[in-house]
């Protein structure tokens, strides 16, 4: 028994670890970083639990969807709470809501070593700690386990993830979605090697000789539409604006260091998993310039009538306009998956053979920025 037939047919959401009757599936970590469930063959007993729940082996249908989603253009009015946010601040309004009468919320997280991971939080002061874009897959371990056991015990669940992860908690309820769960999807460009952020981390810090103490890849001092990585260090030695520092991102967006089924993702349209999504308003600058203070929008698509609901209870918080589903087409991720690279064989060949220095500087602006200096001593050596 196999649960995929390969690597693009799986996005490691841990449904069908969770579903396997006999508890035969664990979730194991291959060469790149990624996980993947492995099924102990000993223990299986073939009865194919693990491929009907699979969201890739089978498509959800769902019959809550409306014909239309409900397109919004939003920011929080809490000016602090949006420059902090990596778009328009609009899960912080939502997850305060959920949390203000004993309820809990779920979503990503830097752990103390800054993996990142999914994480249950049940008081406001906890928010902060899932504000922010993480372009690193998470970790789930047994949060689906732990939504049920939430759900057992009467208590509202706001959970926030990637459309595949949310898609995975859909497929582990049967696609039956208790209305005591409000699911939120993110519009998502890909997710990185958990293994190539672990060594990018350890590389920053070896440079820095002292701890990563925070860390933020959509700092908004030069603007929301001019976001750059941040990061500070225990010795209070604050990175911004630097090639090693960037050089993450420059793997990011050059697609070689997804998981590979990021490239043929089948939640990637607008049949969203979430009863409510939310992305970056990119272009809303174009479509109303009046709105766009450059501190950060958010689009925000209301799938359900559970998110029309939810919003609605959350809208004091916000300032929003509805605005026209066809000025969503500049955030091409939420109708079609992204673009694999031709260099990302020869980019995990390298990686496994050299580490990520080699690997920044052969693919990213860190390597250009080294080469100019080594070329401008040269020159002053000669002058």
């Amino acid at each position: 028994m196999r649960v995929f037939e390969n690597k693009n047919r799986c996005s490691g959401c841990t449904a069908c670890m969770h579903s396997c009757p006999v508890k035969a599936i664990s979730m194991k970590t291959d060469e790149e970083g990624f996980d993947y469930p492995d099924i102990d063959q000993k223990k299986c007993i073939n009865c194919g639990t693990c491929r009907k729940i699979c969201p890739f082996n089978n498509k959800l249908v769902r019959k809550d969807l409306l014909n239309a989603p409900d397109v919004l253009a939003a920011k929080n009015k809490n000016e602090e709470t949006r420059i902090s946010s990596s778009s328009g601040g609009v899960f912080s309004v939502l997850a305060e809501h959920v949390l203000s009468s004993g309820r809990v919320v779920y979503g990503a997280a830097f752990d103390n070593d800054f993996i990142v991971k999914h994480i249950r939080i049940s008081n406001k002061n906890e928010i902060i700690k899932l504000k922010g874009s993480k372009y690193v897959q998470s970790d789930l371990s047994d949060v689906f386990l732990q939504v049920e056991r939430d759900f057992k015990q009467n208590k509202q669940v706001l959970f926030s993830g990637t459309p595949c992860q949310v898609a995975g908690l859909r497929a582990y309820f049967n696609n039956v979605i208790p209305d005591k769960i409000i699911l939120v999807d993110l519009v998502c460009h890909g997710v990185p090697s958990p293994l190539v952020w672990k060594e990018y981390v350890n590389v920053l810090q070896t440079k820095m000789k002292s701890k990563l103490t925070s860390f933020s890849f959509r700092d908004k001092k030069t603007g929301w539409h001019n976001s750059k990585l941040y990061a500070e260090f225990e010795n209070h030695k604050p990175l911004f604006k630097n090639s090693l520092l960037d050089s993450f991102n420059d793997i990011f967006y050059k697609h070689v260091a997804l998981r590979p089924s990021c490239h043929s993702c089948v939640f990637a349209n607008y049949e969203r998993t979430g009863d409510i999504t939310l992305a970056d308003f990119w272009g809303i600058e174009k479509y109303n310039p009046k709105f766009d203070d450059n501190k950060g929008v958010s689009l925000v698509l209301l799938n359900t009538n559970k998110g029309k609901r939810i919003f609605n209870a959350i809208r004091d918080g916000l300032v929003y306009e509805n605005r026209d589903k066809r000025e969503t087409e500049q955030n091409s991720l939420l109708y079609k998956p992204t673009s694999p690279s031709n260099k990302r064989d020869a980019f995990w060949k390298d990686f496994g053979k050299h580490g990520y220095e080699y690997v920044a500087k052969k693919y990213t602006g860190y390597g250009i920025i080294i080469k100019m200096k080594r070329i401008f001593k040269k020159l002053l050596g000669k002058s």
